[in-house]
């Protein structure tokens, strides 16, 4: 299976790339390569397998969601800051 050239510009202006003249056929050889392949995949028996997110067996494990029961001191927030009326002052970065 071999891509025609104009499948190939096709592709490559949706992906945004410009491809040297030089190296459309070796890239055409190996998107056909690839779709050969997925049509091996596709032809598997996958009858009865469950599907997965993952190869690894990974799970996140998240805390319940509490709010905040205690407030914090603005005074002791604030306290590694350099501050005025109670808001944090930075550096001027623009002259």
């Amino acid at each position: 299976m071999q891509l025609d050239a104009k499948t190939l510009d096709t592709l490559a202006w949706l992906s945004r790339l410009d491809i040297p003249a030089d190296e459309e056929e070796a890239l055409s050889a190996s998107i056909a390569d690839m779709l050969t392949f997925f049509q091996q995949l596709s032809a598997l028996d996958t009858e009865g397998v469950p599907p997965t997110a993952h190869i690894a067996p990974l799970e996140n494990v998240l805390r319940e969601d509490e709010p905040f029961s205690e407030r914090l001191d603005r005074d002791l927030l604030l306290s590694g800051t350099e501050s005025e009326d109670g808001l944090i002052t930075l550096p001027k970065v623009i002259g």
